[in-house]
Parts: structure tokens; sequence; C-alpha cells
């Protein structure tokens, strides 16, 4: 009886941190959160999608248009079709983007694969 109760102590511990929301960051402190998985969130300053590179990436720049921006989230082409939305469409447009935060040339980004991943709100 105790290891059932333990068990389910443990699966009820760790029901409560998933349920926990997600770190919200600026563009901006994403480089300082490399290796957290967060949600990062802004305005997509620019976007760019790049079919006849090697990948087919999609990128999305926030807050500052290429070269300048401090974070971006990039989707690959083999991707594309998990995503209802064309994210090159979407510059302007006020977004958060959550998963791990890698570093790419000295840059933060975060590689979104599913959709829900994404989350738009339409600029006013």
């Amino acid at each position: 009886m105790n290891k059932l109760l333990s068990t389910l102590g443990i699966c009820l511990l760790s029901s409560t941190i998933q349920a926990q929301p997600p770190d919200i960051v600026r563009p901006h402190e994403a480089i300082d959160r490399v290796g957290d998985i967060a949600m990062v969130c802004g305005v997509i300053a620019s976007t760019k999608y790049l079919k006849n590179t090697r990948g087919s990436p999609t990128y999305l720049n926030f807050d500052k248009a290429y070269p300048d921006q401090e974070f971006s989230a990039i989707l690959f082409g083999k991707n594309r079709k998990n995503f209802v939305v064309k994210p090159e469409t979407l510059t302007g447009y006020q977004a958060c983007v959550y998963g791990k935060i890698k570093k790419y040339k000295g840059k933060a980004q975060i590689e979104l694969v599913i959709e829900k991943q994404l989350r738009v709100k339409a600029p006013e």
C-alpha cells in the first residue's frame, strides 16, 4: 500500500510540475537562457522562407529584423506540413514560441516542429 501511495504521489507531483506555466522570456533575454525550455514572446519583425536552401528553413526574427535580431524561431521544411499558417506571412504579429532555447551563430533560437509551439495574435 505504501508503495502504491508513493507511486501515486510521484505521479501527482509530476503532473503538477507539467501543469506549471512555462517561463516567459523576452527576445533580448533569450541568449541568457540557452538550454532552458521557455516561451519567448515578442513581435515578429521579419521573416524569411529559404525554400531553395538546404533544409528549407523559415526564420521568424523577433523584435528586430535580420541581421539585428537577438532571437529567432526556425522552422525546417520537413515540418511545414505540421503548420496550417504559413509562418513567413506573420511579419508584424505579436507571437510566442515555446521550446528549448539553443544558440546558433551567437544568437538565441527555438526550433519549431509542431504548430502548438507557436501562438500568434494579429496586429491591432
